[in-house]
């Protein structure tokens, strides 16, 4: 049995490894017993691209050697309730204490909210609290490294909520979450005014109609570097990645710098390359990934190109979502929704410029996210919309291989693990 030092030492790996993408087989190593899975899922529509079909939080046990996910004996299929009977809105963004039990689920819905669960034994959920967020349909969550604060992305209202946890990792109840406006990090050296929905210069190259509110701001992903002393924000309504400079000790971002890409792009999901200098960056409206690279003492990101995340001779219409790095960190892959398919890309070890390699289909509809297991061995594709499934795929090497399996949940969003 491994001691507690070792379970803190890999619990602290797995969490700075986030940031990256991947997480690294030594976490699964010096940590024994089952791993854990959960399924975040839109449980209520209420917009037509989210199916509503999810149950709430599903939660399985993995099958280590074939990467299978299968019921935890004895538990429901889902978590349900956000308390009293209450039903769970949308859970559909995941995201795991580094050091602590506790599993958090962004409710994807106009008064946004926060519900904390506790891992048990089993690896069953429990529910322990809902917490408002300040912001309009968060679309992601993420914690420090530190684990002392949670970060929401909230689409709809354009802005990032700070949460502060207690010792134990629930929300701090007494503290209100803190909202950043994502327009108020562009001063007047980069102005960063939304525009009307136009079809960026990327998508009308492979004959494509992808738009989607440029309206305004609205911030779809905010995490921590890997040093955790900023906290980055993708904003699609801007086409921004923006850079906060973060105060550990009370959480309070300042001091944004921000990068614009192309015009109506459509900034979404950014994943580091392990050397904590390379960033890659899911635009999703353009299916390009931007490349930029990262000063971790400034936190100032440099745009340096844009490559497109389709075939070539693809036309028509597709929505790039998820990205992540391959454990061999020469790799990484991302989605590509109506087009289906998983884009991999190799990465240049001399300049961190990507190349796409080839693409996977997905064996699903509407991929929105992908995560890998804690070994590194397995990623898991999650299908909305229509979908419904979670696939899974071998990881080998710098390549992935379908392993024939699929899971079946409604509307399944994204997927985190307990280790």
């Amino acid at each position: 049995m491994p001691s507690r030092r070792q379970l803190l030492q890999a619990s602290a790996l797995a969490s700075g490894l986030g940031a990256l993408g991947l997480t690294a087989s030594t976490v699964q190593a010096a940590t024994s017993g089952p791993v854990y899975a959960y399924v975040g899922t839109y449980s209520d529509g209420g917009k037509p691209w989210r199916g509503g079909r999810g149950l709430g939080v599903h939660q399985f046990v993995l099958d280590s050697a074939t990467g299978a996910l299968k019921p935890i004996p004895g538990a429901p299929p889902a978590v349900t309730s956000a308390g009293e009977g209450a039903k769970l809105r949308n859970p559909a963004s995941l995201a795991r204490h580094p050091k602590l039990p506790m599993l958090y689920a962004a409710n994807e819905f106009e008064a946004g909210s926060v519900s904390a669960f506790r891992i048990g034994a089993d690896g069953a959920l429990s529910f322990v609290s809902e917490t408002a967020c300040g912001g309009k349909d968060p679309a992601y969550i993420s914690v420090h490294p530190d684990g002392r604060f949670l970060f929401t992305a909230n689409y709809a209202s354009g802005d990032v909520s700070v949460i502060a946890l207690r010792a134990d990792g629930t929300p701090d109840a007494g503290t209100p979450p803190v909202v950043y406006k994502d327009v108020e990090a562009c001063g007047a050296s980069t102005p960063c005014k939304p525009g009307a929905d136009v079809v960026s210069a990327a998508a009308r190259s492979h004959e494509g109609f992808a738009t989607s509110d440029h309206d305004g701001p609205h911030a779809h992903m905010v995490h921590a570097d890997p040093k955790g002393n900023f906290v980055l924000v993708a904003d699609l309504g801007l086409d921004r990645v923006i850079s906060y400079r973060f105060d550990r000790i009370t959480g309070v971002l300042s001091q944004p710098s921000t990068v614009a890409v192309s015009e109506s792009s459509g900034a979404r999901h950014f994943v580091f390359h392990p050397n904590g200098k390379w960033l890659y960056l899911v635009n999703e409206e353009a299916s390009t990934i931007a490349f930029m690279r990262y000063d971790n003492a400034t936190g100032v990101l440099t745009l340096v190109s844009e490559t497109s995340a389709l075939p070539k001779g693809f036309k028509g219409t597709c929505y790039a979502s998820g990205i992540r790095m391959l454990p061999d960190g020469q790799h990484f892959v991302s989605l590509n929704r109506l087009h289906d398919s998983i884009s991999l890309f190799k990465i240049d070890a001399r300049t961190g410029a990507p190349t796409l390699v080839r693409e996977e289909w997905s064996r699903g509809n509407y991929p929105r996210s992908c995560t890998l297991d804690p070994s590194g061995r397995f990623l898991y594709v999650c299908h909305n919309k229509q979908g419904d499934n979670v696939t899974v795929f071998r990881v080998q090497g710098g390549d992935i291989k379908f392993t024939g399996q699929y899971v079946a949940v409604g509307s399944a969003a994204a997927i985190e693990f307990s280790a």
